[in-house]
């Protein structure tokens, strides 16, 4: 790739294919944080604070390979490059960890635990040496503090057609019937929905980087020192602390949020299979929505101050939901529907902005990086982000395990929604919505301190440019 591209506007086709990997790590991960725990709980009889707690061990192993995989990609030298090679590698883990997982076999206690966590592990590891080095791919692919947004909204897209491709399917007929929220048979059927969603959106963005220069772009420049001295020059970029810390307590936030969605669509929203899907298909509809509205807002406002207050808008309209529909003395089915999905619509629309904006500020974070530590650690720096997303995730499940124990649904709710004691439902709805209201209203005051903006950004990239200069005069 010629440093005018790298500069300037990138083709649409290159764009495009990029943005088809996207789907493989948000189809996973939306598979995973939304059935994992469900399927745990209520088919696999596994109690919720020890299936919450195997899912955290699970990813807590996965975040912390997450670093060794970016290092080792940033100094990987082959034909195909530095990232291609992990992505290719990938696809048939994440396979087998997905049937693994929900094909389980006709086990119970130890050995099953010992099943799941095995093949847990194999889907998240799959899904990091996937992840890491595409993601790592947005910082390298150009340098334009605008053209990264742009290339995090294709990315975004694509998010949305790889959840899409589970969510559709998986409640439109594969969890269609009255019974099959709670069928071994159905999420049998879910494992090899999910092996498909990734050989296509895995196989399409691979076959995309193959005939693109950017597969086989630049050596390592920073084999100068050890993996462990430019993660100690990472820990020391205020900017990349702050976005890490941001993102780490949002993801908490979103796992233990997804991992208990179930849970409140029945138990307190009181939703029939068939209706569960309109709130995640609301939710779909605002990461659609949101995808202009990040394009217009990141172009027009900085990155920072855009996310803050995007943050906080999911913030308010998760803490009012459940209190309405709690004031309501009676609520009508259309109430219920109409403020769980108005809800769902904010979120999505706000996530399609915090998404743009979290991987693109990571991609200038690394540009600061390399003026004050003379070095590039693309892999590194988005593997410290996928390590706050999977820990985070991990955690998130693990909270909403014990929550889910301590309000009195350990292994699932009665078979009838009425015989749950009222007071139960209300504290479910209450830790749902004002609960994770409070835990995403934390990150804002970390992101009002961030402080490399545009202005910034562009006195790093000539200072960068002077140095190129000077390093050829």
């Amino acid at each position: 790739m010629t440093t005018t591209e790298q500069a300037g506007k990138l083709p649409v086709r290159t764009k495009l294919l990029f943005g088809f990997g996207q789907g493989v790590e948000s189809g996973v991960g939306f598979a995973a944080s939304t059935f994992l725990l469900f399927y745990l709980t209520n088919v696999c009889r596994i109690p919720a604070a020890t299936a919450g707690t195997l899912i955290f061990v699970s990813l807590l192993i996965d975040a912390i390979a997450d670093p060794v995989i970016g290092a080792v990609s940033d100094r990987w030298r082959s034909r195909w490059g530095r990232r291609l090679p992990f992505m290719a590698l990938s696809l048939p883990i994440l396979v087998a960890g997905a049937l693994g997982v929900f094909v389980a076999p006709a086990i119970t206690g130890a050995a099953l635990i010992a099943w799941i966590l095995a093949f847990n592990l194999m889907l998240r590891l799959g899904t990091s040496l996937f992840a890491m080095p595409y993601s790592a791919l947005t910082a390298e692919i150009t340098t334009d503090y605008n053209e990264r947004s742009s290339i995090a909204i294709y990315r975004c897209i694509f998010a949305f057609l790889g959840t899409v491709a589970i969510i559709a399917p998986a409640f439109g007929l594969v969890f269609a019937g009255p019974e099959a929220m709670s069928s071994a048979t159905a999420y049998r059927e879910l494992g090899w929905l999910i092996a498909g969603a990734v050989l296509l959106f895995g196989g399409a963005c691979i076959a995309g980087l193959v005939r693109g220069s950017h597969a086989r772009e630049s050596q390592p420049v920073n084999a100068h020192q050890s993996p462990l001295a430019d993660l100690r020059d990472v820990v020391r970029n205020r900017s990349f602390v702050l976005l890490f810390l941001a993102a780490a307590i949002c993801l908490i936030g979103a796992g233990s949020l997804n991992a208990m969605n179930l849970y409140v669509y029945r138990d307190f929203w009181k939703l029939q299979p068939a209706q569960m899907q309109w709130p995640q298909l609301a939710l779909q509809i605002g990461l659609v929505v949101g995808i202009p509205v990040a394009a217009i807002t990141l172009q027009r406002y900085e990155k920072h101050k855009a996310l803050a207050v995007s943050i906080a808008v999911v913030s308010v309209f998760q803490a009012l939901a459940p209190l309405l529909v709690l004031a309501s003395a009676a609520p009508q089915p259309g109430l219920l529907i109409t403020v769980l999905c108005s809800t769902a619509l904010a979120f999505g629309v706000c996530s399609s902005l915090i998404f743009v904006a979290f991987q693109s500020m990571v991609a200038d974070a690394i540009d600061e990086h390399q003026l004050r530590f003379g070095a590039r650690c693309e892999g590194l720096y988005y593997s410290a982000l996928v390590f706050a997303g999977k820990a985070a995730g991990g955690a998130g499940s693990m909270l909403a395990g014990f929550a889910l124990t301590m309000i009195g649904l350990d292994q699932g709710s009665p078979a009838s929604t009425a015989a749950l004691d009222p007071r139960t439902a209300t504290w479910l709805g209450l830790v749902w919505g004002p609960g994770h209201a409070l835990v995403f209203a934390v990150t804002v005051p970390l992101l009002l301190a961030y402080r490399l903006d545009r202005r910034r950004h562009a006195e790093i990239r000539r200072a960068l440019a002077q140095e190129v200069v000077a390093g050829a005069a």
